[in-house]
Order: structure tokens, then C-alpha cells, then sequence
């Protein structure tokens, strides 16, 4: 199996159609058609059936494309390393931040990979920290941030640290006035009487909430399910709904000044991991935009307003306790 056939038969696949395929490879027609026939024969299976519509896939085929596109993202990688100089990486490389992390670490990213590595394409993409994952295994991304830092098969996950996640109210809910609030924080039984306004259960800060109120043997009261950050915020200052959410969430909203973030006793501590796949080495303009990356991470860490919420890193010198539990 060649290098040059699974990458004519990912064209064939993609395009459905040989001619298409030949234009966008820049090769002929009976070359690709010759190559794909041998991987046939090769392999002891039909890969495509002849539609009207196109060349359509077998079962076989589809099995293939899904091992076929990370060995081509891998030489892809492997070529553009070797070719690339380390003091002038080039390339494009892809970055996943979850949402509650992208307001807070895209910007100065972008700024910093842009005026160091001027050849470098730099795509950051948002969204759920399960969709990263998903997204890094198949190669639409090179590394990114997860939530939670359990194995998972195909990922290499490094822990960098972990945070208080707290409970949010509005300025003029009862209990930012709250005297009696025991110095450890909100109890989870004292959440558990609140209405909540939270993510829906695809979100990995829902499944932390809920595992965290079961264990304190509480239920909640989810009076509204808003996946939105900024939405979520908005309904806590415009009704008595609270939700939980991060400092870094509350970081860059434009209604933060109008909430108030108070801890809650029984810590709910997330973990953030970067994650890159096990199959595919990242390239030299990956490494160089993960390293800049990690400094980022940890010049945001050493920020006043977000290391009390952090209660372990390895980006970081061993946390004082007065700081990380202030």
C-alpha cells in the first residue's frame, strides 16, 4: 500500500469522481484510475461503486478513509517538518480552545504566533472541549484543550492545571448581600435550593456540576438549560437564576461587573489538558505555536484575578496555599 494510492483514492472519495479527482491531485485520469484499481487488487476489496451520480463508496471504502486520512495528515506533517526550518517554521497548524477558554487565550495567541512565525496559517477553532477531542483523533486539528484528563484512546493528554469553578449570582441577588456565607464558600446543599441556569448535558461542565451535587448527596434545581456563556450571564442578571461557571468565562463578558462570583464550600475543580494525537507527530510549526502557547497559558495563570481560582499547575512553581486557596 502506497503513500501515492491512498492519497489518489482520499481524492476519489472526496470529489466522487475521477475526472475531479485527476484535476485536483494535477494528475491523469488513467494514472488515478490505475492507482486506485491496484489498491483494489491489493487489499482483496471493491473500494467505490459506479453511480450515476458518482463514485460511491463501499463499505470497505469507508473503512478505509477513516485510516487513509491520518496516514496522509502524518506524511503530510513528516514532509512539512523536514522541510521546514526551526527559525522560520511554515504551515498551517490548528489549535482547539473550548469556549469558556477562547475569549480569554485566542486573541493574544493569534497576536504572538502571528509576529513570531509570519509562515506559519494559524486556525483556532472553538467549541465543546468533546468536539476537540473527536476533532485532533481525525486531524482537522493538531492540538488543543480538553476538560477532564482521562485516557482516552488515541490522544496523549498533559495535564496543566486545574481550577475552581464558582457559583455566579446577579448584584442584586440575595445572596451577593449575604453576611452568614461560611468563609468556605456557598454549601452544595444551599446550591441545590437554588434555580440554575446551565449548559445542556453535552457539555462537560454540566456532567462536572452533577457528578459534584451527587456526591454532597444533593440534587439540583436546573430551572433552564442556556448553552451560551454570555447568554447564561445575561439570564443571571436579568432574573434570581445563578449558574456555575469559571473566572476565565467571567473574564471577558461584557456583563461581568453586573454578577458576582462567590466559592462554593465543596470545591468543583475542572482540569484542562492539552491534547494531541498519538499517531500523528506534530510538525515543527505545531510545536513551535504549542510551546508559544503554553508560555501564553502560563503568563495567564500568574494573573492575580485567576490564580486564586487555580489549585494546581505544572506550568507553575508549587502553588503558595494562601494564594491558591484565597
Amino acid at each position: 500500500m502506497k503513500f501515492m494510492q491512498l492519497s489518489y483514492f482520499l481524492a476519489v472519495a472526496e470529489e466522487r469522481s475521477i475526472l475531479k479527482a485527476s484535476l485536483k491531485v494535477h494528475v491523469s485520469q488513467p494514472s488515478i484510475s490505475a492507482q486506485v484499481k491496484a489498491l483494489e487488487e491489493e487489499l482483496g476489496v471493491q473500494l467505490f461503486e459506479r453511480a450515476r451520480d458518482g463514485m460511491r463508496l463501499t463499505p470497505e471504502g469507508t473503512e478505509l478513509v477513516l485510516h487513509a486520512k491520518g496516514v496522509v495528515a502524518a506524511m503530510n506533517a513528516a514532509r512539512e517538518s523536514v522541510k521546514g526550518v526551526k527559525t522560520d517554521p511554515k504551515g498551517q497548524v490548528g489549535v482547539g480552545i473550548p469556549g469558556s477558554l477562547a475569549g480569554l487565550l485566542t486573541a493574544p495567541l493569534v497576536e504572538r504566533v502571528v509576529s513570531c512565525y509570519p509562515s506559519v496559517q494559524l486556525r483556532v477553532v472553538g467549541g465543546l472541549s468533546g468536539h476537540m477531542r473527536q476533532w485532533i483523533l481525525d486531524g482537522r486539528l493538531d492540538f488543543g484543550l480538553v476538560y477532564e484528563s482521562t485516557g482516552e484512546a488515541g490522544l496523549r493528554l498533559e495535564r496543566l492545571f486545574s481550577e475552581r469553578l464558582f457559583l455566579v449570582v446577579s448584584k442584586n441577588h440575595v445572596l451577593s448581600r449575604e453576611q452568614n456565607i461560611p468563609a468556605a464558600g456557598v454549601p452544595m446543599e444551599r446550591i441545590a435550593s437554588l434555580p440554575l441556569v446551565l449548559p445542556g448535558r453535552g457539555y462537560a461542565i454540566r456532567s462536572l456540576i452533577e457528578r459534584m451535587a451527587e456526591k454532597s448527596s444533593v440534587k439540583l434545581t436546573v430551572a433552564a438549560e442556556v448553552d451560551a456563556t454570555d447568554q447564561m450571564i445575561d439570564v443571571v442578571v436579568c432574573t434570581d437564576f445563578c449558574t456555575i461557571l469559571s473566572l476565565a468565562a467571567l473574564r471577558t463578558s461584557l456583563l461581568a461587573k453586573r454578577v458576582v462570583a462567590l466559592p462554593i464550600a465543596a470545591p468543583v475543580l475542572r482540569f484542562v489538558s492539552l491534547a494531541h494525537a498519538n499517531h500523528r507527530p506534530l510538525s515543527i510549526a505545531a510545536r513551535e505555536v504549542q510551546k508559544t502557547f503554553k508560555e501564553l497559558i502560563e503568563e495567564k495563570l500568574r494573573e492575580p484575578w485567576w490564580a486564586r481560582a487555580i489549585t494546581e499547575s505544572r506550568l507553575l512553581p508549587k502553588l503558595d496555599n494562601d494564594l491558591s486557596d484565597s
